[in-house]
């Protein structure tokens, strides 16, 4: 049987690397998503319509949650929840 161990002095995969499946799948993915946005019938915004809930919980898992960086710009994040307050 082959020794799987990685040599010493192997770095191994880089941090962020992506497997060459997954990259294939997402690139499909894409693909078939665009094809589906000319169907009037079968868009994104069709199916959203229909079925708001899962929209939004769909978009909201789109957000990101953290975001790490340096800026002199002031940001302010206000929501709707503390507009009413």
């Amino acid at each position: 049987m082959a020794d799987t161990k990685f040599k010493k002095g192997n770095p191994g995969k880089p941090k962020g690397a992506v497997n060459k499946s997954t990259k294939l799948v997402k690139e499909v993915f894409a693909d078939v998503f665009t094809e589906f946005q000319s169907d009037p019938k079968a868009n994104l915004k069709a199916w959203g319509k229909e079925n708001l809930t899962e929209f939004y919980k769909l978009a909201a898992r789109l957000i990101p949650t953290e975001v790490e960086g340096e800026s002199t710009l002031k940001i302010v994040v206000t929501s709707k929840r503390d507009a009413n307050n």
